[in-house]
């Protein structure tokens, strides 16, 4: 008989996708809520930085996890479980945004960027203001900052193109548009300082 530690142990070492089909095959709600445990902090960055409330962004983040948990049965192994997570995330984000017109940006809003990559643009965010970096993300297409936002948590070319529905090539467009408009931004900001 395995102890409830012991189950709970498998499914820390357990990857995403073992996690969702243990939901998909067995409604394992303990697998749903490792999968929540892991995914949730970094899908609500995401969307907050598309919708700007706090609130909102957590209810989206509520209803994106309710929405693959009420289309378990759908997932195929060959998805990523957070390539799906996150495109569901993001449409129900712009549904939201699609219903309210005016949105107001949070001052808490931060942003934080690998260390390993030491670009321009991100030595130049590190040294930055959370309020410089608000700004300079404001100024951001919406597309372009769903990608850069992505690029930022690691996502690679072809992940951020299932999530936004576009092409690679057209990613690596929005990434390197967004990245020229940042660094522009940014440097303006660091040389009036």
């Amino acid at each position: 008989m395995k102890t409830i530690f012991g189950a709970n142990s498998k499914l820390t070492r357990a990857s995403d996708k073992e996690l969702m089909l243990l939901v998909t095959k067995d409604n394992n709600h303990h697998a749903f809520r490792k999968l929540y445990e892991r995914l949730s902090e970094k899908l609500y960055r995401f969307i907050y930085y598309i919708v700007l409330d706090e609130s909102v962004a957590q209810e989206i983040t509520h209803e994106a996890f309710l929405t693959l948990y009420d289309k378990r049965k759908m997932y195929r192994s060959d998805y990523q479980v957070s390539t799906w997570l996150w495109t569901i995330g993001r449409n129900k984000a712009y549904d939201y945004k699609k219903k309210k017109k005016e949105i107001s940006i949070d001052d808490e809003i931060l942003i934080s960027l690998p260390n390993d990559d030491i670009s321009t643009l991100q030595k130049l965010a590190q040294e930055a203001s959370s309020e410089t970096i608000k700004e300079a993300l404001k100024l951001l297409p919406d597309s372009q900052r769903d990608a850069i936002l992505l690029w930022m948590d690691d996502y690679n070319t072809k992940e951020m193109a299932e999530i936004m529905e576009k092409s690679e090539q057209a990613i690596k467009n929005l990434i390197n548009r967004a990245k020229m408009k940042l660094k522009e931004v940014l440097e303006g900001r660091m040389e009036s300082i």
